[in-house]
């Protein structure tokens, strides 16, 4: 059974609930998950960046397994001697990994934005707000579908099945919109988003 989704109407799907959370939010807040997936984005501009990351935490991870298993020696020949598990290393070439990623920092900035906004949101806000979540449901459809893509490149295959139930995204555009004037546009928001934030603060603008 294959049940076909298009891309643009999960795309639309996406921007009408950011844009509704964002409308709730205010845009202070809603400008606080922007930045956070700006950051997002960076890495899948350059995508090394993210590999030498998942690499140094890896190399964390196995000097504690290793640590771990010598019971705290230091002796070369000891921690030479052990071993670590490949199941316990990060795979920087999985989409689930960066997925798990983009949710984790997405309820930080969303728990960030909480604790550093108490006030009563204005209408204008909630105007800035719903544009920030219709950019912010952009860029973060994006990045998963640049994380999908990338993974079925990397194992050389574009098609993906499950025993019992398919799920067909058609119509998906294949360029990354992060290796072009994309990665342009979303540091001037970033710029716009951070310029708002002083604004807002320094010259006491009704923005919030």
């Amino acid at each position: 059974m294959t049940l076909p989704i298009e891309y643009s109407d999960l795309l639309t799907l996406v921007l009408a609930i950011f844009a509704f959370v964002g409308i709730m939010r205010g845009w202070y807040r809603e400008g606080i998950t922007s930045i956070f997936t700006m950051v997002l984005a960076v890495l899948v501009w350059k995508p090394t960046v993210a590999h030498k990351i998942i690499e140094w935490i890896n190399d964390m991870i196995k000097f504690v397994v290793v640590l771990f298993k010598a019971k705290g020696s230091l002796d070369p020949t000891q921690l030479a001697a052990q071993s670590v598990s490949p199941d316990l290393l990060l795979d920087p070439d999985s989409y689930k990994l960066y997925v798990v990623i983009t949710v984790i920092l997405i309820v930080i900035s969303y728990f960030v934005g909480e604790s550093s906004f108490k006030g009563k949101v204005t209408p204008l806000s909630r105007l800035l707000g719903g544009l920030l979540g219709l950019f912010n449901g952009f860029v973060l459809l994006s990045l998963i579908k640049q994380y999908m893509l990338n993974t079925l490149r990397a194992k050389g295959a574009m098609v993906t099945a499950s025993n019992e139930l398919t799920i067909r995204l058609t119509e998906v555009p294949t360029e990354n919109f992060f290796a072009g004037y994309g990665i342009l546009f979303v540091f001037i928001v970033l710029i716009g988003v951070i310029a708002l934030l002083i604004a807002g603060d320094r010259l006491k603008l009704p923005l919030k």
